[in-house]
């Protein structure tokens, strides 16, 4: 081999080299970008669970709604004061599952947050909704029900244990 060619195949080696670095580069640039815009979003979803008008609105789910709705109407034929409490935690629920479904925010993060609570809450308020979709046609919170599902595979258990969440338990006083 001649020494051109030998200089000729080092510096394909290292602009190869230096491609694939900058493209690693780039793309991690991109992912920490991404990720950065999500943060407030992400801050303001833990902020509305945390509301006294949202835990108000699961309390009644979890404790009224069946007892004080039975026979599972359609949901807008509920009265004002339990529509407005499936509506705020339907819709929150159905927004987060599309950003999930979507591939927008991580899967795993949502669901080790909310991951028992999503499955119960659809339960509760599946029947008023499945009534909605039949009565009037519609796919009233379907990323509500499909973050449900998703749930109901991935558990919040699961979650926390394929990250390995350690346990700490205090010292006796």
């Amino acid at each position: 081999m001649d020494a051109t060619l030998v200089l000729n195949v080092v510096a394909l080696v290292i602009s190869t080299v230096a491609l694939a670095v900058s493209v690693v580069a780039v793309s991690r640039q991109i992912q920490i970008a991404q990720n950065s815009n999500l943060i407030p979003v992400i801050a303001d979803l833990f902020r509305e669970t945390r509301s006294s008008e949202f835990l108000r609105s699961m309390e009644f789910i979890r404790d009224r709604l069946a007892t004080a709705h039975p026979g599972s109407p359609a949901y807008r034929e509920l009265p004002e004061d339990a529509r407005g409490h499936i509506r705020r935690v339907g819709l929150f629920y159905d927004d987060i599952g599309k950003l999930v479904a979507h591939g927008v925010i991580n899967e795993s993060l949502i669901l080790g947050a909310y991951g028992g609570a999503v499955p119960r809450i659809w339960e509760l308020v599946a029947p008023y909704v499945l009534s909605e979709r039949q009565k009037y046609g519609n796919a009233t919170v379907a990323y509500f029900e499909d973050l449900a599902a998703r749930a109901r595979i991935h558990t919040m258990a699961g979650v926390h244990q394929s990250l390995a969440l350690r346990n700490y338990t205090p010292p006796p006083a």
